[in-house]
């Protein structure tokens, strides 16, 4: 399972969408808008699919965890 991540063109870093798909979904997608709230800058970017990419997911493994 990999995100879908997108650039923030204010930042012009790379940000996570917090949308969990497999390459081969992500691959069959159709050239639709995506709009996520972005964590950098605060606001809403709208970007085409074909503008995104997959990361791996990387989980914070000491959330939930007993200290």
């Amino acid at each position: 399972m990999k995100v879908v991540t997108v650039r923030c063109p204010y930042r012009g870093r790379a940000v996570s969408t917090g949308i969990e798909i497999e390459d081969a979904e992500f691959a069959r997608l159709p050239d639709t808008l995506l709009v996520t709230r972005c964590p950098l800058c605060g606001l809403e970017h709208v970007v085409w699919t074909s503008e995104a990419w997959l990361e791996p997911v990387r989980y914070d493994r000491s959330a939930g965890e007993p200290t």
